[in-house]
């Protein structure tokens, strides 16, 4: 009767631990409104799936309490159905952490992946594996979760996504023999191989830096200072300038930006006019497809 105590005291602190360890909160809509036909119950199944492989893997050696896990949203548009288990879909990624002392979420990352081949068959698991290629299903999956999870790591400490970047790079390295368009370096200078290879590239390193003074010494701060994490925010645009400078258009600042755009323009709308003057010129130097859009920081 001991022994039976002592195993389940043993089995109930591993399965806490990895409850505490899955570091996601996932939500998929699947949006299949193009294909006639349609399978419901198919793209209903996707859909589950997708969330429980996300919710359920354990992706690092970290704990993440409930109210720690990063909130993750997929948006999946299926364009084409080329059979019974293949189609092209759009991807939309996105996430989001809380800004420390508020109730505010701040977008991390907001991403659309094109023209993305998918399998997925019913009734059958998603199966992943770091090391080896399974199916491009979760190659997308694992790439974009340690993508999210290097970029929220980065926000809280200067460089701490890079285990996870790594992660993402190998998995782009053991999928290019799938696809080189989506995977490998080829013409398509947007795609998989290309952000994580610019995030790992220390001639981009104004990124990362960025990540961590705008979100830990910038916005973390402002519920108590605003001044002082305005000036933070400032000092990460000036990193990103840094970025600008060697790759004018790079695609990091357009993955930046797609984020953050909407954010900045209420930040800076509470600035001072010098402190605004400022903000607008870095800002249209760095985000000219919405230089137009800064302009709302002057008028308030």
């Amino acid at each position: 009767m001991k022994k039976i105590a002592v195993l389940f005291i043993v089995f109930f602190s591993i399965f806490s631990q990895n409850l505490l360890s899955q570091e996601l909160l996932c939500r998929v809509n699947v949006r299949y409104s193009d294909i006639g036909n349609a399978n419901k119950e198919l793209f209903n199944e996707m859909r589950s799936n997708i969330e429980e492989f996300m919710n359920s893997m354990v992706w690092t050696n970290n704990n993440y309490e409930e109210v720690g896990k990063i909130d993750v949203r997929f948006n999946i548009s299926i364009k084409k159905q080329l059979s019974n288990k293949n189609f092209v879909v759009d991807l939309q990624i996105q996430s989001s952490r809380p800004v420390y002392n508020s109730t505010y979420t701040t977008s991390m990352f907001n991403h659309v992946d094109e023209d993305v081949s998918l399998e997925y068959e019913e009734n059958q698991p998603i199966e992943f594996s770091e090391n080896a290629f399974v199916s491009n299903l979760s190659s997308v999956l694992g790439y974009y979760a340690y993508i999210i999870l290097g970029i929220d790591a980065d926000s809280f400490a200067p460089k701490g996504g890079t285990s996870y970047f790594q992660k993402a790079q190998q998995i782009a390295s053991y999928s290019a023999s799938y696809s080189d368009k989506e995977w490998g370096p080829s013409t398509n200078r947007k795609n998989k191989y290309w952000l994580i290879e610019n995030i790992l590239n220390s001639t981009y390193e104004g990124y990362r830096n960025a990540l961590y003074l705008y979100h830990r010494q910038g916005l973390d701060i402002m519920a108590d200072d605003a001044k002082k994490g305005r000036q933070k925010i400032t000092e990460a645009l000036q990193e990103l300038e840094n970025v600008h400078r060697v790759r004018p258009g790079a695609f990091l600042l357009t993955v930046f930006f797609y984020a953050k755009k909407s954010e900045l323009i209420n930040i800076y709308s509470e600035a001072m006019p010098d402190e605004k003057k400022l903000a607008v010129t870095l800002l249209k130097r760095l985000n000219p497809q919405n230089a137009s859009d800064y302009d709302e920081i002057m008028n308030e």
